[in-house]
């Protein structure tokens, strides 16, 4: 069972890895629309 347990810490590290990534993306695209809505806001104005 010891190699199994390896491969469960070995691939929930990844995921981790890979939340980690998806979060930081997921904040450069909410910050991005969040400049786009404000220069839409402005001309409309």
């Amino acid at each position: 069972m010891g190699g199994f347990d390896l491969q469960v810490k070995e691939r929930a590290k990844e995921l981790k890895h890979l939340k980690g990534a998806v979060m930081k993306g997921v904040k450069v695209v909410g910050d991005s629309c969040k400049k786009a809505w404000n220069k839409v806001k402005s001309i409309k104005h």
